[in-house]
């Protein structure tokens, strides 16, 4: 866990504060206190002051008045002496022209006689109190200049001037203002250990409802907070505990659902997006990842229109195609939209589910094309022996050469819907597996032979040359040759009909690592490329006109490989216009006989 700075413990900060609200209190207290007190000491030493020398002024005006003062000296000086009580305070008397009369000034009794030139006796001479506060430069000690004037009848007799040391009285001030630091010192200090107690006592709860977080933020939810009291602090612990427990019990739950989400979304048919507020992708299912082709780390965090470009994403619950290209393939999907909602905030996402409906649509598109075949395959020869019938009925049928030739277009026309009914009816029970194959050792060279004898004749009258390359000894293998005859019929059957006179059919037929290879390669018209994938669908026909003609239903093809796809074989054609074509088929060839299933 990070430490914690001191100074960011409320420990220490309650400390600090406690200290601080004592500190600042003992300040105001003390500053207050050392005013009033610093005042009340220079007032009272100022009126002292004042009132002494008043009092020398009152008392001195007598004995001033006498023009002998040689005589009165040393009544002044006695007057001095013992009429005034401070101490460390020096008195000269001058008279009205500024002479030192007397001082008390011990080690300057020198100025007797001389003048003094003072501003504040200047002032006194001239009948006005003077006083003032000198500090000297070198000692720093304060020095207080008082003159007072001596006077009768506003007659100026001389002087009172007094020189008062203030250093006693700031000493005075300074040891109490050494007291109260002290005391505040001492209060400091008890604080700051009475504050650390409280304190302690608040804190170390904090402290273990902290620890305990951390853990429960580390997922560890089994530890309980020590509760040491009913107060306050105490019912918090308790409410912590609790909170853990719901807490624990509310994870475990949401584990549980989570767990349920992630498999049914793994085993989910669909995919499924989900998206934040911001449109980029913050889950996704493997068959999602599945159905766009993108692994999970070109997926997760990117924008959802970016992921499946030209999208546009609705603004409410909506579902549609959408057409999603990926690597030259094109596919189909059906995006389901359904927006997230959280109360009081509104929409935090969406969810998208995908479904790949290119075979459902590629299904619906061959029903329907199929549908729609088979309705023209079936109308054309019934409105031809509608026709033929009406005809009969107006009076044909008393024509007897008429009425047989007639007679024959209908039977023709209805061999013709047998014949595709009889497909189809075929067809479709190769798509269910109904079909089981009756499979029997069979000679392949017999095979090929027998099917060749029976298109020889119409490949003569065509002049078409019929020709097999098989090689001198093949083994028997186990198929269903009536299967495979039907194949081989279908194949030749076409190669004849779309291939020129003088022109030429091969039939080949090797044996390569178990496996029968069979390639029926004609010298015809050919088929255009565009055609080649198509070839294998029901009723398509590359020309429609000569297919009909030719008797074909245009399901010889696809009969032929679900045959070939029966016997886990292939099927697949090669060709090119005015040069001919190539149709391959290969089969498992099995030398024993097996269980036909």
């Amino acid at each position: 866990m990070k430490r914690v700075n001191i100074f960011q413990s409320i420990q220490w900060k309650l400390v600090v504060i406690y200290i601080l609200l004592i500190l600042i209190s003992m300040q105001i207290i003390g500053v207050y206190f050392i005013r009033s007190l610093e005042r009340y000491y220079i007032d009272n030493f100022n009126e002292t002051l004042d009132t002494q020398a008043n009092l020398l002024s009152a008392n001195l005006e007598s004995y001033l008045i006498n023009e002998n003062r040689e005589n009165i000296k040393e009544e002044i000086n006695y007057l001095v002496d013992h009429l005034f009580a401070l101490n460390e305070v020096d008195v000269s008397i001058v008279d009205n022209s500024g002479v030192v009369i007397t001082t008390t000034e011990k080690g300057n009794k020198n100025i007797i006689g001389q003048r003094v030139y003072q501003p504040e006796v200047n002032r006194a001479l001239l009948g006005t109190k003077d006083e003032s506060v000198k500090i000297d430069d070198k000692t720093g000690h304060r020095t207080k200049y008082l003159a007072v004037p001596i006077k009768r009848d506003n007659h100026i007799l001389g002087a009172v001037y007094l020189q008062a040391s203030m250093e006693k009285m700031y000493s005075t001030i300074y040891r109490i203002n050494n007291i109260l630091l002290t005391a505040t010192i001492i209060a400091l200090t008890i604080t700051a250990a009475l504050s650390f107690v409280v304190s302690r006592t608040i804190t170390r709860p904090i402290k273990e409802i902290t620890n305990q977080t951390m853990g429960m933020i580390k997922g560890d939810f089994n530890q309980q907070v020590k509760v040491y009291g009913d107060d306050e602090i105490g019912k918090l612990g308790n409410a912590f505990n609790t909170l853990a427990i719901r807490l624990n019990e509310a994870l475990e739950q949401n584990q549980e659902e989570k767990e349920k989400l992630s498999s049914i979304l793994s085993h989910m048919s669909d995919g499924v997006i989900a998206t934040n507020s911001l449109g980029k992708v913050v889950v996704v299912n493997q068959r999602a990842l599945e159905i766009i082709g993108l692994q999970e780390e070109l997926v997760l965090n990117h924008f959802l229109n970016r992921i499946l470009p030209n999208l546009e994403i609705p603004n409410d619950d909506r579902e549609f195609i959408y057409s999603y290209e990926i690597e030259n393939e094109n596919k189909l999907l059906k995006l389901s939209f359904s927006m997230i909602q959280r109360v009081n905030i509104g929409e935090i996402g969406m969810i998208v589910v995908l479904q790949d409906v290119t075979n459902e649509q590629k299904l619906e598109q061959l029903r329907k094309d199929f549908v729609a075949n088979v309705s023209h395959e079936l109308r054309t020869p019934l409105t031809s022996i509608k026709s033929y019938l009406e005809a009969l009925e107006d009076g044909a049928i008393e024509d007897r050469q008429l009425a047989e030739r007639f007679l024959k277009v209908i039977s023709h026309e209805t061999n013709r819907m047998i014949r595709l009914v009889t497909d189809l009816l075929q067809l479709s029970r190769l798509d269910e597996n109904q079909i089981s194959l009756n499979r029997k050792m069979a000679n392949i060279i017999e095979m090929i032979e027998e099917v060749t004898d029976r298109f020889s004749f119409q490949a003569m009258q065509r002049s078409i040359q019929l020709k097999t390359d098989i090689p001198d000894y093949l083994p028997t293998i186990f198929i269903d040759r009536d299967q495979i005859d039907q194949v081989l019929d279908n194949l030749i059957s076409n190669a004849i009909k779309y291939t020129g006179e003088n022109g030429s059919i091969t039939v080949t037929v090797r044996l390569k690592q178990d496996y029968l290879f069979v390639e029926v390669k004609d010298t015809g018209i050919g088929i255009p490329k565009k055609h080649l994938g198509r070839l294998f669908e029901r009723f398509y026909r590359v020309d429609k006109g000569r297919s009909r003609e030719l008797g074909g239903t245009g399901l010889g093809l696809a009969i032929a490989r679900e045959i070939i796809r029966a016997h886990q074989g292939e099927i697949v054609i090669e060709s090119e216009v005015g040069v001919g074509t190539r149709v391959n088929f290969y089969i498992p060839a099995s030398f024993e006989q097996e269980v036909s299933t």
